[in-house]
């Protein structure tokens, strides 16, 4: 189901992509992407830069968008970078083009039973946009990817947001858990009521109780009001609980209780409550590992791992990282007025190169710090923060032999395959090139545990 609505348009562009600039017309266009009639498509999942040259009174917009669908007719794009300004320009010139009658939901294609409808039987969406103030915001954070594990994790989102399902969401810190959590909400139905995030680690042991299910008038010392919790604020939308292996085992307890009436009591009260919410949950820590060593209840991991989306580290993410810092950069320049141009070649070569321990996290706060500092039109190392000094390279002989050396080597690689495809010996053993006898034996040899 899209998320924006498509108008038919006649629109010419020009599409930049691996140094050529090829026209095209743009035959229709929304707020999230766009199909484009041309000579030489690009290919699938390829990153183009769009100049969409508008009506005489609004200036031309320029895009960075990704291919979705490619064939020789055309190919379909899904914009990356869209922030508030292009995004209100855009709206201001479809506007006007919103077709009076409708056969079809332009946002999930059913049938409608009348043309005058005002909203889709289905989808429940209001079938005239423009009459939504909503269609202009814009999440700053929304997720950004072209991996194929980036890819893969936006189906799934696609998948759990039209149902109720509890959704896990694990990866390490910095990844964009809250995002994931963010684009779930906005593409399921309650997209309408609010977005409630707890860290179930920053909030302390004696408060959390009060904090996540509110408590009544002189419930304890210090309660001289009614409270509501975090799950009562969340009614008709999505309480997101990050963090959530930092909960005592006590308080799971009662969130254990509450996942399976979703009825709960305030600290204090009678009468219990009831709501309606979508759970999605976040941790970076193995829950597994937690479980086994009693502090983490089963019953209540398998009520919340209904659905588990693993987020990948940055620094697996292929092209991701200099992608998501030219949508930054664009993004962070626009709000600062600044007229940077993007990053010289060293800086392209440095975000390439680096690690991003903090992950998305990181990039984001590197890139802000970029905008701040640079003087010029493009974004250097130095303004980045990333030391272009190539490092001294570290002696090779360190006094073991080759015999311990090579088991060390070993017993690195095999558990990085490992680690890399999940636990999935097979996938491991195709891409170091041994026999999966031989992996088992590697597993068996240096003890390495399974992921």
């Amino acid at each position: 189901m899209r998320k924006s609505p498509r108008v038919p348009v006649d629109v010419p562009v020009s599409l930049d992509t691996y140094g050529r600039t090829i026209p095209g017309r743009a035959r229709n266009l929304s707020l999230g992407g766009a199909f484009i009639s041309l000579d030489y498509p690009s290919p699938l999942n390829s990153v183009v830069n769009l100049t969409f040259t508008m009506a005489s009174r609004i200036q031309d917009l320029e895009i960075l968008a990704r291919v979705v669908r490619s064939g020789s007719d055309g190919m379909g794009l899904e914009f990356l970078d869209l922030d508030i300004h292009a995004r209100s320009q855009l709206y201001d010139f479809l506007a006007p083009l919103w077709p009076r009658k409708l056969k079809n939901c332009p946002f999930c294609g059913q049938e409608l039973p009348a043309p005058d409808s005002k909203n889709c039987p289905v989808c429940q969406k209001p079938l005239d946009w423009r009459q939504s103030g909503d269609m202009k915001d814009l999440d700053s954070e929304e997720m950004i990817g072209t991996c194929k594990a980036v890819r893969d994790i936006f189906c799934l989102i696609r998948k759990v947001a039209v149902t109720d399902v509890p959704v896990l969401i694990t990866g390490a810190s910095g990844t964009g858990k809250e995002m994931v959590a963010r684009a779930i909400h906005q593409r399921s139905h309650w997209r309408r009521g609010p977005f409630v995030e707890v860290n179930c680690g920053a909030i302390p042991r004696e408060l959390l109780e009060s904090e996540l299910f509110g408590h009544e008038k002189g419930a304890f010392t210090g309660a001289y009001r009614t409270t509501t919790g975090h799950v009562e604020r969340a009614q008709g939308g999505t309480l997101f609980l990050d963090e959530v292996g930092e909960l005592p085992v006590d308080l799971q307890v009662k969130l254990l209780r509450f996942l399976q009436e979703f009825t709960f009591h305030r600290v204090g009260g009678r009468q219990p409550i009831k709501v309606d919410v979508r759970i999605i949950s976040a941790t970076n820590t193995d829950l597994h590992e937690l479980i086994a060593a009693g502090r983490f209840r089963e019953d209540l991991y398998y009520r919340l791992d209904v659905v588990n989306i693993s987020l990948p580290l940055l620094k697996d993410r292929g092209d991701d990282s200099l992608i998501m810092a030219n949508v930054f950069l664009k993004r962070y320049a626009a709000r600062l007025g600044k007229d940077l141009k993007g990053f010289t070649p060293e800086a392209i070569v440095a975000i390439q190169n680096h690690s991003w321990p903090g992950n998305v996290r990181e990039l984001i706060n590197r890139v802000r710090r970029a905008v701040v500092m640079s003087e010029g039109n493009r974004v250097t190392p130095q303004h980045l923060g990333l030391d272009q000094a190539t490092p001294e390279p570290k002696p090779v002989f360190n006094g073991k032999s080759l015999k311990q050396a090579r088991a060390e080597f070993e017993a690195q690689l095999v558990g990085e395959a490992l680690q890399h495809f999940q636990g999935n010996v097979y996938l491991a053993s195709r891409a170091l090139r041994v026999s999966r006898s031989t992996m088992y034996h590697f597993i068996q040899k240096y003890r390495l545990k399974p992921y």
